[in-house]
């Protein structure tokens, strides 16, 4: 595993430098389905990481934002490559320093479900790498790094985003925004899950959630704050509400699934009280 680890890393170094060399430049802005954005930038730095696990792992399939197969072999054992080449695509395309690559490397489950093994985020512009195995913590920049201490929820500063999302959809969102910005100290909303996940697990931020959000988002960035001794877990169902009532301050026993609907990370008081606060909104 370590050396899928290192490999991760390499790879992240190759596409940030990418896209270092495109930032602040003109760009080939195209529009997605979903709204969301799409730039040169994105298709080089893709290039480069899909070229490199083409050499390296062959046979492993890959699930990538901009060309890579959601539809793929699920069989038990398969590894697989979950690649967002820019998280923050609208971000990059604007020259607003705030953007990432994240890369997960997982394996399917006997039913079907995805259990990232290892990951890594890259913040280009700080020149931050963030990386992580199952059960072999999480370091940036090659230090270890921790969720920040457990708080009351009225001294915690949150992250989340809207991504595209308009009509009453958007309504519903900036309702949930408010119950939670009524209790907290403060909330950012900066365009990036990938790298609000990587600084969650760095103790930047203590909590940070979002539904609507791909594979690519948060496979790595769930490892990360999982092994950064942080809480994971899905939007509030009447199960996981149950579930982390029993909780208390222990990671014990939580679940998530990432491709259930929404995501939830952080600190105990934060992942108990957004899921409080979210199961309330209409």
């Amino acid at each position: 595993m370590s050396s899928i680890l290192e490999f991760i890393g390499e790879t992240l170094e190759h596409s940030s430098a990418e896209l270092v060399k495109r930032f602040g430049e003109t760009k080939s802005i195209q529009t997605k389905k979903d709204l969301s954005l799409v730039t040169d930038a994105d298709l080089a730095s893709e290039k480069i990481i899909l070229d490199r696990i083409a050499k390296y792992f062959p046979d492993d399939a890959i699930i990538s934002e901009e060309s890579g197969q959601i539809h793929v072999n699920r069989a038990p054992g398969q590894k697989v490559w979950i690649i967002d080449p820019l998280d923050g695509t609208t971000n990059f395309a604007n020259s607003f320093p705030f953007f990432s690559v994240a890369i997960g490397y997982g394996e399917f489950l006997e039913d079907g479900r995805m259990r990232i093994l290892a990951g890594g985020i890259s913040d280009p512009i700080h020149k931050n790498r963030y990386l992580a195995q199952r059960g072999g913590g999480a370091t940036c920049n090659g230090n270890p790094m921790h969720v920040v201490k457990d708080r009351p929820f009225s001294q915690c500063f949150l992250v989340t985003g809207f991504y595209y999302t308009v009509g009453k959809d958007l309504d519903r969102e900036i309702e949930r925004y408010g119950r939670v910005a009524q209790q907290c100290q403060s909330i950012r909303r900066d365009g990036s899950a990938a790298l609000d996940l990587a600084m969650v697990a760095s103790g930047v931020y203590d909590g940070f959630w979002e539904r609507g959000l791909a594979l690519w988002d948060v496979a790595a960035g769930s490892l990360l704050v999982k092994e950064a001794r942080g809480l994971v877990t899905n939007y509030p169902t009447i199960d996981s509400k149950a579930e982390l009532a029993s909780l208390g301050t222990t990671s014990a026993g939580l679940s998530y699934n990432l491709e259930g609907e929404g995501i939830i990370a952080g600190t105990p008081t934060v992942v108990a009280q957004i899921s409080n606060l979210l199961s309330g909104a209409r």
